[in-house]
């Protein structure tokens, strides 16, 4: 695996100028952040991307949630053990603050109770209302086991993970979610759970 840094420099190098990502994911990093180590540090990590806080279904540069993504899990890496652990927790956070939102909500009234396959269903819909770039489709393995296929897609597997994750956490299921990263911008998640 790539270095922090060299991983993001080619993550960078994969973004079009129209690439977009909702305030929503920079607000959930941003408050993951000032819970963990503080106001002043989310206040210094949004400093060179924005002047002012995002606001949730504005859309904004991907670069500049790339970087953020980036500063906030080196940041956060004391507190998570690991870069990648860092990375999960911010996918977790964008996951529990979209479930939180009128939209998540509603999702979460049509799902909660029932197959996590509903969930996982609309994983395509979902994430193309928070960014304006990639594809994903979504197939069935069985009962209890899915399989997300992403394509030209910015972030991290381990930011997936975490928001895939979060999804079985709402659902108050247990599973897990296994996530490969097939080459750069292409990757694949087996989710399963009891």
């Amino acid at each position: 695996m790539a270095s922090p840094l060299i991983d993001l420099e080619q993550r960078i190098a994969l973004t079009r100028p129209g690439d977009t990502v909702r305030g929503l994911s920079f607000a959930a990093v941003l408050h993951l952040t000032r819970t963990h180590l503080g106001r002043d540090t989310a206040e210094r990590l949004l400093a060179p991307l924005m002047q002012r806080n995002p606001v949730d279904f504005f859309s904004y540069p991907a670069v500049d949630f790339l970087r953020l993504l980036s500063f906030a899990a080196e940041a956060l890496q004391p507190e998570f053990g690991t870069h990648d652990a860092a990375l999960r927790a911010c996918g977790g956070a964008i996951c529990g603050t979209f479930l939180e939102s009128t939209v998540g909500q509603t999702l979460l009234r049509l799902t909660l109770g029932s197959d996590p396959k509903r969930i996982y269903s609309n994983a395509p819909i979902s994430y193309a209302t928070a960014v304006s770039y990639g594809q994903r489709e979504y197939q069935a393995l069985g009962d209890k086991r899915v399989r997300l296929l992403f394509r030209d897609d910015l972030l991290p597997v381990q930011v997936h993970e975490g928001i895939l994750g979060g999804a079985l956490t709402a659902l108050q299921r247990q599973g897990q979610v296994r996530g490969t990263e097939l080459c750069l911008g292409e990757s694949e998640y087996l989710i399963e759970w009891s």
